[in-house]
């Protein structure tokens, strides 16, 4: 049974100690090598334990899932393993939506996965047959089918790793039997600090989602944050229940992100208030299928928790994109700079 633990704590003072160019060259590289330090257990364990033929990982939105599954399933395939990179993601159908109070569509709720074809497509993977899986297209909104040379096909001694939202949950990984898999829950797990607490783990997976649906989803700061209250509601029914179920907790924040996420997060913030302020805002993506018809679920409260963020974020000392590596769980949510 898993617990959230090496919880992270940094002040922005301990934050603006680590630039400048060899200081901050250290800062980054030493952040790096403790998160690829977290991985090595589990892939130790299924290294050495032929038994094992799954691997399964959750964590609530803007963890590094996507990534830190690619490393895991990499580590495995160099040391031995053949590995294959299997994600839940891919099976979304949102056809019959949840909505709450405000008209916020549920698209956190494992209802809205084709568990029936993930299911299947998992058992014929781990019987050693060839399986194409559909492909989810965030841009769109829309499952698109895969080409033939995405097909995924193990050897006897192959691993399958399995991620998403619900990656823990029973009705995924249940078919398997305890003693052939590993499970993962992986989640930052930290504060930032300047006098009192600026920023404590949800918020750190606050300003990486705004950073990513902005760069990757086409979706605005405001929508982020408006939309941001769904999220909260179903990690209060799903994970706390993924976290005991898991094998091992991995904390994905890096010490240094913030000087990385935080100006880049300010950034959308602003543009999205300044288009408030001179009425260009756009509707809110994540209130698309909503049968409010309204563009926001909660504008106001989006305007002040976003405020409140601004006002936070100026706080803390920035660096260039460009210093994060090529390999680094943080361009799942900045993208290639």
């Amino acid at each position: 049974m898993a617990q959230l633990q090496d919880r992270l704590d940094i002040t922005v003072e301990e934050l603006e100690e680590s630039l400048g160019h060899k200081k901050l060259d250290n800062f980054i590289k030493e952040s790096e090598a403790l998160f690829v330090e977290r991985m090595k257990s589990a892939i130790s364990e299924a290294c050495n334990n032929p038994e094992i033929k799954a691997v399964f990982i959750s964590g609530p939105t803007s963890s590094g899932k996507t990534t830190f599954t690619m490393h895991l399933t990499e580590g495995l395939s160099r040391s031995g393993r053949p590995s294959a990179f299997f994600s839940l993601d891919d099976y979304y159908t949102l056809c019959d939506l949840n909505f709450d109070r405000d008209g916020r569509p549920d698209f956190e709720t494992i209802e809205t996965l084709d568990l029936e074809r993930a299911n299947r497509d998992i058992k014929e993977i781990m019987e050693g047959k060839k399986v194409i899986p559909p492909k989810f297209d965030f841009k769109i909104r829309q499952s698109v089918e895969r080409p033939e040379s995405d097909a995924i096909q193990l050897p006897e001694n192959g691993v399958l790793v399995v991620e998403g939202l619900h990656g823990l949950n029973s009705r995924v990984s249940g078919n398997i039997d305890e003693s052939a898999c590993i499970k993962i829950f992986i989640m930052p797990y930290g504060n930032i600090y300047c006098d009192t607490k600026l920023m404590d783990s949800n918020e750190i997976r606050l300003l990486r989602r705004i950073v990513r649906d902005y760069r990757h989803r086409d979706a605005h700061a405001l929508s982020t944050i408006d939309y941001w209250p769904m999220i909260e509601k179903s990690e209060e029914a799903y994970y706390s229940d993924y976290l005991t179920s898991a094998t091992y907790h991995i904390n994905s924040f890096l010490a240094y992100e913030s000087l990385v996420i935080a100006p880049l997060a300010l950034h959308d913030l602003k543009e999205a208030l300044a288009q408030v302020a001179d009425n260009s805002i756009s509707p809110s993506v994540f209130m698309q299928k909503s049968p409010t018809g309204k563009p926001f679920a909660d504008l106001s409260k989006a305007l002040s928790r976003a405020r409140k963020l601004v006002e936070h974020l100026e706080k803390i000392p920035k660096c260039d994109p460009s210093r994060v590596p090529a390999d680094s769980i943080l361009l799942e949510f900045i993208g290639n700079n």
